[in-house]
């Protein structure tokens, strides 16, 4: 994989030697953290294949530049996915590409594609009905998620707009996606047409007969797994069956191996520049590679220290709400270098060849060190590791064996020491948080059975049953990374995997002058595993010695809410100054 940059946003290039390429157009927000593993193990598959891929961001979202909540952004996305297109030829020297696209990038694909002569054909992923049933779609999913949220005073500001898992989308985008109507495009296409859908297939025959009528063909699939895939970013499943399908599709497409017409072209800028912040993305090899995102100040060189910022959980690195983003190019600002990255087996990096415990392997400590290394040849000698929730349990373990990490920041960590008891709750929150989607049939339901437009397909024929499943899947969603905690054995909350507890772990951590942050939400089951470790209200982690524990109110486990995330900027901040360590 290879990084590059243009038009503001940031692109990954899988290369591959055939003349025909693929576009990936994504998905937004919160859907986007949920589907970006699966879109890159699909490109992985197609590059494998011998078809280059090109994954990219939309403008204002994910590592581009600017901010997605800017007025009118359909129309700068849809000329994003034209632009990707010529920069996937500009950089391997294709000659015409397949274009992917996944729910929101189904949506925009269409009409990015109508008229080019270099599009061979098109993929529609999970598409919504029309830019009408989408936009209801994101504010039924941003009732499940964000109406529950503890309420925070009246100074906050009402956005006018839909906020989903603190993704915003303007009132001037809502409108204008609205208006997106991609049957009515596809059916006058004449490119080979893959529609995967939600909705029977026979809902869709008109379309189909539309194509074949216009010289092309189309073929209607059912997304097997979709559901399971868009529960939440930690506890979802990878549909294989459905992944294979369509890189099967692509593949019949594929032109010769070695068959390019051209050289490809050197990407300029190689990096991005916006308000005090330059970013230069980047792939650290050899395998697993690890994908991640080096955000430095514009002005100041920074003074030989940078933040590390970890993923939370299975989400990509650029963060829930995408706080990591943000959290990078604030410190930026205030003269405080960071990196973004995804641990192998997450997000866009590489898969590690050996089978490893999901999120908590002890291996991921090896990974750390190989970015530590890397950041130490960069000219940084001291690093701040960042984490949230199975990001802390990394950072922490990382940190007890590495003293050139000299601070920790630790986001409502669920475990300080894994062992059995953490793996059977974390199991029975994956079964628990994929039950909603395993009620709806594969074959797809009728849409008069669907009640709530974003239940990810599944069928709610009861009211009563409607209600229940609504309220345990805001707490899916809302808690996806909460993952309960067993009291069964005094010995284990206590004890780590080894002889020394936990405590122990962190005073010797703390006596070696490593200073850290704990920081909870309010009500937040971090609060439990740090009493099991420390006391009461963490009592003896807060006697320690260059400790700082930190409560946020109003504020959920995956920092939701906007103050919620400033905070933890401020405070992070404030570690990493000058004066909190004398320097």
């Amino acid at each position: 994989m290879r990084p590059i940059v243009f038009e503001g946003t940031v692109g990954w290039v899988h290369p591959a030697g055939g003349s025909r390429g693929v576009v990936i157009a994504g998905a937004h927000g919160f859907e986007d953290l949920c589907s970006r593993r699966f879109l890159t193990l699909m490109a992985r598959r197609l590059a494998q294949a011998g078809l280059p891929v090109l994954q990219f961001d939309y403008p204002g979202c994910g590592d581009a530049t600017g901010d997605h909540t800017e007025p009118h952004r359909v129309a700068a996305w849809v000329s994003s996915i034209e632009t990707a297109i010529g920069r996937l030829k500009a950089e391997t020297g294709v000659t015409d590409v397949l274009v992917i696209g996944f729910r929101l990038g189904a949506l925009l694909a269409p009409s990015a594609i109508v008229g080019r002569d270099d599009v061979a054909g098109l993929a529609l992923l999970a598409p919504p009905l029309s830019g009408k049933a989408y936009v209801r779609e994101m504010a039924g999913l941003a009732r499940m998620i964000d109406a529950a949220l503890p309420p925070y005073g009246t100074e906050v500001e009402p956005f006018d707009g839909i906020e989903t898992a603190g993704f915003r989308i303007s009132a001037e985008t809502i409108a204008d996606l609205r208006t997106l109507e991609w049957r009515e495009l596809v059916g006058s296409l004449c490119q080979d047409i893959l529609l995967v859908t939600t909705q029977p297939a026979t809902s869709h025959s008109a379309l189909a007969e539309g194509v074949a009528a216009a010289g092309g063909s189309a073929r209607i699939e059912t997304f097997a797994g979709f559901a399971r895939l868009m529960s939440n970013p930690t506890a979802n499943d990878i549909p294989q069956s459905t992944l294979e399908m369509v890189v099967r599709w692509a593949v019949e497409r594929r032109k010769p191996v070695g068959a390019a017409s051209h050289e490809p072209v050197a990407t300029a800028p190689v990096f991005l520049a916006e308000g005090g912040y330059n970013e230069w993305p980047l792939v650290l090899a050899p395998a697993p590679e690890i994908c991640g995102v080096l955000c430095m100040p514009a002005q100041a060189k920074p003074q030989g220290q940078v933040a590390l910022i970890l993923n939370a959980g299975a989400i990509p690195h650029i963060g829930w709400a995408r706080g990591a983003v943000d959290m990078a190019r604030s410190l930026a600002r205030d003269g405080i270098a960071s990196l973004r990255v995804d641990l192998p087996g997450l997000g866009q990096s590489g898969t590690p060849d050996e089978k490893r415990l999901f999120l908590y392997d002890e291996r991921g400590r090896d990974d750390m060190l190989r970015i530590v290394n890397w950041l130490e040849q960069y000219g940084f000698d001291q690093v701040s590791a960042i984490g949230t929730c199975a990001g802390a349990y990394q950072a922490f373990h990382a940190a007890r064996f590495d003293r050139r990490i000299a601070s920790l920041t630790m986001v409502n960590p669920l475990c300080f020491a894994w062992n059995s008891s953490y793996a059977l709750d974390m199991e029975l929150s994956k079964v628990r948080d994929n039950a909603r989607g395993s009620l709806k049939p594969e074959d797809g339901a009728g849409e008069a059975d669907v009640a709530e437009p974003h239940s990810h397909g599944t069928a709610l024929r009861s009211p009563r049953l409607k209600a229940l499943l609504s309220r345990l899947g805001g707490r899916a969603l809302r808690f996806g990374l909460e993952l309960s905690k067993s009291t069964t054995s005094n010995f284990w909350r206590r004890r780590g995997s080894g002889s020394q507890s936990v405590e122990t772990w962190m005073r010797n951590l703390t006596a070696h002058g490593t200073r850290v942050l704990v920081v909870s939400a309010e009500n937040d089951r971090s609060l439990d595993e740090i009493a099991r470790h420390f006391g009461p209200d963490g009592e003896r982690l807060r006697r320690m010695q260059g400790i700082t524990l930190v409560r946020l109110d109003a504020a959920d486990h995956t920092l939701t809410p906007a103050h919620a995330r400033s905070r933890l900027v401020e405070h992070v901040t404030e570690l990493l100054s000058p004066a909190a360590d004398g320097r």
